[in-house]
């Protein structure tokens, strides 16, 4: 199948106006407290539901974010989710390392945090990337042979619901993959 000539309407999509704090909804995964600041770089704690991990902002990072979710959803169980949540990993830290920056920030010791978290019962992976932007993810229509601006879409088309938060110094994109109907 050719993901990009897929519809991007198929889910809800992400609201483009930032939300204030009061409108913020429950982030998938339950709370996740300073994720910018708990996850020292370099370093993943893993519990029995989540994972985190503290990457670089550097374009290797996207196959490390990769590799831990392939090592996670192998001990969870959860191989039917593996392809999806690599794919939406792969665009949420790539869009992070790529477009989060900005030129006072030093892309090896500016943090680019994953989280990933699974809900046992119904086999969802609530994949979240924190980092250091507070500018809202921007989706645009991106002309059919153009290279790059589909990131978005392939996150809508490939997870079940996705969004962004406000968070102290950024913001958390996720989405939710996988799950049992």
């Amino acid at each position: 199948m050719n993901a990009e000539l897929m519809s991007s309407e198929r889910h809800s999509g992400a609201s483009w106006r930032r939300p204030s704090l009061t409108e913020v909804p429950r982030l998938p995964g339950g709370q996740w407290t300073d994720p910018l600041g708990g996850t020292p770089l370099g370093r993943t704690d893993h519990t029995s539901d989540h994972v985190v991990g503290s990457f670089a902002s550097v374009p290797d990072s996207v196959g490390a974010a990769r590799r831990l979710a392939d090592l996670v959803l192998a001990e969870w169980g959860l191989s039917e989710a593996v392809d999806d949540v690599r794919l939406v990993l792969s665009e949420l830290v790539g869009n992070a390392c790529r477009h989060a920056l900005t030129p006072d920030h030093d892309p090896e010791t500016t943090p680019v945090v994953v989280r990933l978290s699974r809900d046992g019962e119904s086999g969802r992976v609530a994949c979240l990337v924190a980092d250091t932007s507070d500018r809202a993810p921007h989706r645009v229509d991106a002309h059919h042979f153009a290279e790059s601006g589909r990131g978005l879409s392939l996150v809508a088309a490939f997870s079940g619901e996705w969004g962004w938060n406000p968070i102290r110094g950024g913001k958390i994109v996720w989405a939710v993959c996988g799950g049992r109907d």
